[in-house]
């Protein structure tokens, strides 16, 4: 995998906030693909990452509030970055019917008033499709950075952890498919077309 960006430490001593849960460069006009996570020492308390697949936060977030689904997809109705950043949505529909997720949630995302009454509805299907794992010493993930949002619990102490950011040496599909019938067929997605 060429790496984009120099592997970086995430290296911290004392009490350390959560990090909800983004995408890897979401502020890039072309995030990279792929995103590594070593682990070469954990936290002594918390630190566990939380991985939720784009599939299941779109299908929960589609089923439950279809609006939310349509207007999150909506180009240009979030901002990810600082004054370089760049204007998105956190869904995109390809042409090919596929889907791919972009998010950030911290000081540096920006999104359009249409879509803010939207957002609890998206955290609460991130919520509810994230998997909590803990890294021992050598572990680690690789995820499709434009399908799995990751995010990571509390912790304190001492917690090494390795990140790698690169695009694949072969070609990989845009995001996930969407398989459920009543998703691909809702009229509110007609305007996204």
């Amino acid at each position: 995998m060429p790496v984009t960006e120099s592997p970086s430490a995430d290296v911290n001593t004392s009490a350390t906030f959560p990090m909800a849960a983004h995408t890897e460069s979401a502020g890039l006009p072309a995030p990279p693909r792929l995103m590594l996570l070593a682990c070469l020492r954990p936290a002594p308390e918390g630190g566990e990452c939380l991985l939720a697949d784009g599939r299941a936060v779109y299908g929960r977030l589609s089923q439950r509030f279809p609006e939310a689904a349509l207007r999150l997809g909506l180009p240009r109705t979030a901002y990810f970055g600082a004054g370089d950043g760049h204007a998105t949505q956190v869904f995109t529909r390809h042409a090919d019917e596929r889907v791919s997720v972009r998010l950030r949630q911290d000081a540096l995302a920006c999104f359009n008033p249409t879509v803010q009454p939207h957002l609890p509805h998206l955290r609460a299907a991130i919520a509810a499709s994230q998997r909590s794992m803990s890294l021992e010493i050598g572990q680690g993930y690789l995820i499709d950075n434009h399908r799995w949002l990751h995010a990571r619990r509390l912790f304190a102490g001492e917690r090494l952890c390795l990140r790698a950011l690169g695009d694949a040496r072969f070609p990989l599909p845009v995001g996930f498919v969407l398989h459920i019938p009543a998703i691909r067929d809702s009229p509110f997605l007609e305007n996204c077309r």
